[in-house]
């Protein structure tokens, strides 16, 4: 596989014929911090800076027998204060602009001595006695005023003689100045030896290294190698130098240099790094002939021998780790970082990922790109190298990606033993500065500095870990160096930033014992930790950020647990304080500095909505343990001997016990420090509270309630965006069925108290106290709603069921509790809570309690205009279905008369709407559908409210308007409807019938006088006497009660159904209207709303009344008479009036039931039926209704009128002009 081409760069290029050094790219913007994903600044409980003392706390730690200033601490790593940086250095870098000029920096660990340089000025001082800066002059760097002036490389020389050591600055063009001493720095540093490397055209400088006290080597852009020597001379030390190249050798034969295997020759090119190999002699005191200099010349590792100055071997790493598939992509750089430790080669390369990886990188680690945000542009990986196979000249390629390539080249081979990714990637916004690489424990961990961030990456583990300066504008990492004399188990590093000098130590068994499988959660957990323990410090150079690639699930573990060890007092987090209302604003400082970590570093999007909600749910419950501790301290400052919520909370802890190390006597504190996730289970105890003691507990334990569900409401409001909450909440704390009914108690027993009429010109705290909890209660059941309604809770079993009772609950408790508020004088929180719930039919009643018409007369005239402004129709629609409702639909029609023309239209949309649903509007809809001309529309709500007017005069009114209607319609179209006129005819001639049997049965009491005339009881006996004679001589009970019950009804003008018709016509005793039977089966055939079986019972009581009519015995009597006699008698009885009716039409004839035979009209109803048919009566009446029609069909079935029905309706139809039947 073909490696990636070059990326274009100084540093893996053929030396360039220039008479400056490459020019360092100059930025004109500097690199944004994260850009946060919402506006942390507006978390609304707490504040941004911790209580002094808990913030000193915390960044302090005992050190002998002082203390220490600490910046960070993990498991691993923890980073203090080590040494402020001189005054000379700090006035010096404060205005300093990293990006046009350059600096650099070391802190020396043999010297003790630190060092700073800018291109014109180097300080240096002893790091742990700041008190001492001297100050030297810089060699010049550069006449090429188009580029920025560069920082010479520097060097400290130790001296055995004196404290003080020397110096050795080389600028990129070859000037050398070494001073002897630094102490002539104290007199402007103008005492110093000045040499120049003869450097070619083009050629610049790349690096300094010291071997030892006395030698140095310097590297070149062009690949050539100088040797700096220290001499001492008459007790004056100078510095000479020379070209790396090996010594003549004395005495040496032709013969042998003719036969002698030449050295090889290196590959010319930007050396770019220096690294020293170990060997025999010790730096700074001993013997050189065994070590071995290592540098980095473009992409090629060359190994030099010290002592022969020839090249060893040489190696192309390029080509090898480009193929390394852990490093897929494009444009690989070796950096200017190498390292040996224990023959193994630590190479630090840079890559352009992918697309999406460098995006996704470059996300995690600055918080989100896009306009005017920096672009991701470098990505680090250590890769390890070690010797391998033998010498030879073979230079190519062997083996797979990953671990165990093998790369030949000259001199030899190099193992690719493992590559390390780097949580790290720079951006175009980032300072010029080449990274640089520190082993700790020997190599066990690799300190990789960039220019705002220090990498650590464990060999033995997957540990990786980092510093990030907070202020990468103003502030920038200078120098990294190992610390002589570590603790035991660690190392110390010394970090140099332009602001102050650090301390970190890192404990080498617990990077070695990492585990990913867990400890990336701890990490991600240790991170937050700091970020609220040391982030609020001002002083802090640190900056906490989540690495590249965060796992998602490690920062949602992390996060929820130390949001959890917060809520429980975890003293790693919170200081023990005696003080609690200090201690709770402490916890709450430490949650907001978590979520506002979360937020800067737009790692929110990472975590998922259940995760966030855990997050804001125990802020909240936090913070309302706090409301309620002041509220338990203001009740005790105002003279309080005792504390009903105190009891709760003892009742609370004795049913559950609290199982802490650090639980204490005070039962209450330590329910405010141990067990504020449990604040929710105390409410039900609370509530117990007033239960027992009655109203004298509602100011104090309402009042608590109150506050907790209030201050939990409000805070979670408020931080919504904060915490990213998609509402509704996830099963919240706040609405839990317990909670709930909690509250819903609170409010009956306030209910009670405040309408108690011996207290009501008395100050009840419940009164005060019941808006607040209707508010609190109407908040939580809406909140269980809207949790239930949701997608996630319809995956739970039961959760349907249970919105539909709990909605069903509210429904019917919402009125109710509205009412009382009006009761009690707070009818605006009434308003208030109807509105903001939708609950308009509510509100439209709580403004219709007092005069309504004329609408003007209302007090809440203008309320009522300011809702339907507001609300439009959802209000409005209600407004008239309140008036429909309590008839008062004059208030609607006045309003829409008064100028309000929308009324109308809310009208009509009202009645649209409730006939959408199955209901009728039809007593006063027609009203308007006659003022707007709609007359089709007007004769068919008259016509069907006609049917269910229960007074005759009605009826009949409805229906004569009805058909005017229909005939304006059948005038204004053109066109005529027969079947809806036949309709209204039929039902104006049922109207007829009605009026017909009033009329009758008017004349029968007509002979009543006084009182008797007055009493209804009287005019309905005195019509049984008139007649029902039939049915009193036959002792026909049932019927007979049945009768007057049905009198009664007709005598107070109420209107009768058909089949109540049909027996007022049948059961009387029609002596002198025979043609009564026939206008009963007239109705009963044109009945609609009947149910079939019903109306066939109908048809046969009616016949069997009509063969029951006559005396048939005698009218069959023929002795001495003739046959047309007979005839004459036939034509006398009911059952020819009635076929003299029936037949003629042979419509109504053929509909089954009108023409029966008297076999068909034996059966009798049973006795369901009869309660179907008589709804309501009393059970010994339907028994003897079921008595009467059976000895009516007997009655029948005993005069064996077969033969008499046949010759009845022949005779009628003969008379009719019918031929006779053959």
């Amino acid at each position: 596989m073909a490696s990636p081409a070059p990326r274009k760069t100084h540093r893996y290029t053929t030396p360039r014929q220039s008479l400056t050094p490459p020019r360092q790219r100059r930025m004109v913007s500097a690199r944004p911090a994260g850009t946060p994903s919402r506006r942390t600044e507006d978390i609304a409980v707490v504040q941004d800076v911790m209580d002094v003392d808990d913030v000193q706390m915390y960044n302090e730690r005992m050190l002998g027998l002082g203390r220490e200033t600490l910046y960070a601490r993990t498991d691993e790593i923890s980073v203090a204060f080590h040494a402020a940086l001189p005054f000379e250095v700090r006035r010096e870098l404060k205005g300093a602009d990293f990006y046009s000029q350059s600096w650099t920096g070391a802190v020396d660990a043999i010297t003790g001595y630190a060092l700073a340089a800018s291109s014109n000025t180097c300080f240096v001082w002893h790091h742990t006695k700041p008190t001492t800066c001297y100050i030297l002059p810089c060699p010049p760097s550069s006449q090429d005023y188009a580029q920025p002036p560069s920082a010479p490389f520097h060097a400290l020389v130790p001296s055995r003689s004196r404290s003080e050591p020397g110096l050795v600055l080389l600028s990129v063009r070859g000037d050398i100045r070494f001073w002897d001493s630094i102490t002539s720095g104290l007199a402007g540093g103008g005492s110093f030896e000045s040499i120049n490397l003869e450097l070619g055209e083009g050629e610049y400088t790349s690096g300094l290294l010291r071997v030892d006290g006395q030698i140095y080597i310097a590297s070149t852009s062009h690949g050539r190698l100088f040797r700096l020597t220290l001499t001492s001379q008459s007790g004056r030390h100078t510095l000479s130098a020379r070209l790396f190249a090996p010594p003549p050798a004395p005495g040496l034969s032709l013969a042998r240099l003719l036969w002698s295997t030449p050295a090889p020759q290196p590959t010319l090119g930007n050396i770019s790094a220096l690294a020293l190999g170990f060997g025999t002699g010790e730096v700074g005191r001993g013997m050189v002939a065994d070590k071995e200099l290592w540098t980095l010349s473009e992409t090629r590792v060359q190994r030099w021998s010290l002592n022969k100055e020839v090249l060893l071997g040489e190696v192309d790493v390029r080509e090898a780790v480009g193929n390394v598939e852990d490093l897929e992509g494009v444009d690989l750089g070796v950096e200017r970082c190498i390292l040996i430790v224990d023959g193994t080669l630590v190479v630090l390369v840079s890559y352009a990922g992918s697309e999406q990886e460098t995006a996704a990188m470059a996300l995690d680690q600055y918080g989100g790109f896009g306009m005017g945000a920096p672009v991701p542009r470098r990505i680090y990986a250590l890769v390890r190298l070690s010797a391998s196979m033998k010498r030879g000249e073979v230079a190519k390629f062997e083996g797979g990606g990953g671990d165990g390539g093998v790369i030949e080249g000259i001199g030899g081979g190099m193992k690719i033993d493992g590559v390390t990714g780097v949580l790290y990637a720079t951006t175009a916004a980032s300072a010029p500065l080449h990274p640089r690489l520190t082993l700790l424990g020997g190599g066990a961990v690799v300190a990789i500095r960039f220019v705002d961030v220090v990498v650590f990456c464990a060999r033995d583990s997957p540990y990786q870990d980092r510093l990030t300066l907070k202020a990468p504008n103003t502030d920038q990492i200078l120098g990294l160096e190992q610390e002589q004399g570590g603790g035991a188990g660690s190392e110390d590093m010394l970090i140099l930033t332009a602001g102050v000098l650090m301390r970190a130590r890192v404990d080498l068994g617990r990077v070695k014992s990492f585990d990913e499988a867990t400890g990336r959660a701890i990490l991600i957990r240790a991170l937050l930790t700091q970020a609220i323990l040391y982030g609020s410090n001002p002083d802090n150079p640190l900056h906490f950020s989540f690495p590249p690639e965060v796992d998602a699930e490690a920062l949602m573990t992390g996060a929820e647990g130390l949001s959890r060890a917060v809520l429980e007092s975890d003293p790693e987090i919170i200081r023990p304080n005696h003080d609690l209302t200090s201690q709770l604003t402490s916890r709450k400082d430490r949650l907001s500095w978590l979520i506002r970590f979360i937020n800067d570093n737009a790692a929110l999007a990472k975590m998922s909505q259940r995760s966030r909600q855990r997050l804001a749910t125990d802020a909240e419950k936090l913070y309302a343990c706090h409301q309620l501790w002041l509220k338990m301290n203001e009740h005790l400052d105002a003279g309080a001997s005792h504390s009903l919520v105190t009891d709760a909370i003892h009742a609370f802890t004795a049913a559950h016990p609290l199982l802490h190390p650090s639980a204490s006597h005070d039962v209450v504190r330590d329910f405010f420090r141990y067990r504020v996730a449990e604040i929710g289970r105390l409410i039900p105890f609370m509530v117990e509270r007033v239960e027992r003691t009655g109203e004298g507990a509602m100011r104090e334990v309402g009042g608590a309630v109150v506050t907790i569900l209030q201050a939990a409401l409000s805070y979670r409001a408020y931080n919504l965006a904060v915490y990213g909450i998609e509402l509704p909440m996830i099963k919240p704390w706040t609405s839990r069925p317990s909670a709930i009914d909690g509250v819903l108690k609170l409010v009956d027993a306030a209910t009670r108290f405040a309408l108690d009429p011996s207290k009501a010109n008395t100050k009840s705290a419940s009164r005060e106290l019941l808006p607040e909890l209707a508010t609190m209660f109407f908040a939580c059941m809406q909140e269980r709603l809207d949790w239930l309604d949701s997608p996630i809770a319809a995956d739970e079993p039961g959760s349907e069921r249970d919105h539909i009772e709990l909605k069903e609950r509210f429904d019917q408790l919402r009125p109710e509790i509205l009412e009382t508020l009006r009761l009690t004088s707070y009818l605006p929180n009434a308003l208030t809570l109807a509105a903001s719930h939708a609950d308009f039919r509510s509100l439209a009643a709580l403004l219709h309690q007092d005069t309504v018409y004329p609408p003007s007369s209302n007090p809440h005239a203008r309320t009522i205009e300011e809702y339907v402004d507001r609300f439009g129709g959802m209000f409005a629609r209600e407004v008239v279905r309140w008036c429909m409702v309590h008839g008062e639909a004059r208030v609607v029609f006045a309003m829409e008369e008064s100028g309000r023309g929308e009324w109308g239209r809310y009208m009509d949309e009202y009645w649209a709407e409730e006939e959408g649903e199955g209901g009728r509007c039809d007593a006063v809809a027609w009203l308007r559908d006659l003022g707007q001309g709609r007359w089709s529309v007007a004769g068919t709500r008259l016509f069907r409210e006609a049917k269910g007017a229960g007074d005759v005069g009605v009826k009949h009114f409805m229906l004569s308007v009805g058909k005017l209607a229909h005939l304006a319609q059948m005038q204004e179209a053109g066109d005529a409807d027969d079947a809806v006129l036949d309709a209204f005819h039929d039902s104006l001639d049922f109207i007829s019938v009605q009026e017909k049997i009033l009329q009758e049965f008017r004349e029968a009491v007509s002979s009543l006088r006084g009182k008797q005339k007055q009493s209804l009881d009287a005019q309905v006996d005195a019509v049984i006497r008139a007649k029902g004679t039939r049915l009193k001589g036959d002792r026909r009970h049932g019927l007979l009660g049945i009768m007057k019950i049905f009198v009664r009804q007709v005598l107070q003008g109420k209107a009768l159904s058909l089949e109540d018709a049909a027996d007022v016509l049948t059961l009387q005793d029609n002596a002198e209207s025979v043609e009564n039977y026939a206008t009963a089966l007239h109705l009963l055939a044109h009945a609609e709303d009947i149910p079939d079986a019903r109306r066939q019972s109908s048809f046969k009581r009616v016949w069997c009344r009509i063969y029951n009519h006559d005396d048939w015995d005698s009218i069959r009597e023929t002795a001495n008479i003739t046959d047309a006699q007979l005839t004459s008698r036939f034509r006398a009885t009911a059952l020819y009036t009635t076929f003299n009716v029936i037949l003629p039409s042979p419509q109504l004839s053929q509909i089954p039931g009108v023409d029966l035979d008297p076999k068909e009209c034996l059966s009798v109803p049973l006795m369901p039926e009869i309660k179907s048919r008589f709804p309501g009566i009393q059970e010994d009446m339907v028994g003897d209704l079921a008595r009467d029609y059976r000895a009516e069909s007997s009655g029948v079935e005993g005069l064996r009128l077969e033969d008499v029905y046949h010759r009845v309706r022949e005779l009628v139809m003969l008379d009719l002009g019918y031929a006779r039947e053959g």
